[in-house]
């Protein structure tokens, strides 16, 4: 949905003239709040959850339920009033947290930025490194061809390395242009 989205937003803003980095800087907070709220609905569904853990986040599952159990999680089960749970990892909050971290951030930045595409940078950056390290707790993941790689973190790291490139870019584009228009306000003066 969002690559479809950051496509029609490019065809959008040729057709219309308007500034692309503009407009995605402008939206990347909604999305970011967006799948905040939005992975609430992996909870609702019981799905999309990490492997066991006993820690203070541990939450129950119905083993019933619950998908894309594994057989690891099922021998932790634990049996309690006849039902059967296991005790997983609740990465839908890890993830919704993260993303009201990095919402967080793109606003206090947002009002004091320098150059378009600061946002969106900080978006692919923060969304990339969360959702990176979650994935790894997933028991859902597509692999990468015979590897234990998940493709989620491969994507997720080109993610943050595309934020971090089009920062650099941003940012050296931004600081020639005020070097040139320092050079002109001094041959003025």
């Amino acid at each position: 949905g969002v690559i479809g989205a950051i496509a029609t937003a490019i065809i959008y803003c040729k057709v219309k003239h308007y500034s692309l980095l503009e407009l995605l800087d402008t939206a990347m907070p909604g999305l970011i709040l967006g799948q905040a709220i939005g992975r609430w609905g992996n909870f609702f569904n019981q799905e999309a959850f990490g492997g066991y853990t006993d820690t203070f986040f541990a939450m129950r599952l119905n083993t019933e339920t619950a998908a894309y159990t594994t057989n690891d999680l099922l021998q932790k089960a634990v049996t309690s009033g006849g039902v059967r749970y296991i005790q997983v990892h609740p990465t839908f909050l890890y993830e919704s947290l993260w993303c009201l971290f990095v919402l967080a951030i793109m606003l206090l930045v947002f009002k004091k930025r320098k150059f378009k595409g600061i946002i969106t940078s900080l978006y692919m950056i923060g969304y990339g490194i969360g959702r990176a390290f979650i994935e790894t707790l997933r028991t859902d993941q597509l692999l990468l061809w015979n590897t234990s790689v998940p493709v989620s973190v491969v994507v997720s790291i080109m993610l943050v390395l595309a934020g971090v490139i089009m920062l650099l870019i941003l940012s050296h584009k931004y600081k020639v242009q005020r070097q040139k228009i320092e050079l002109a306000d001094q041959s003025f003066a």
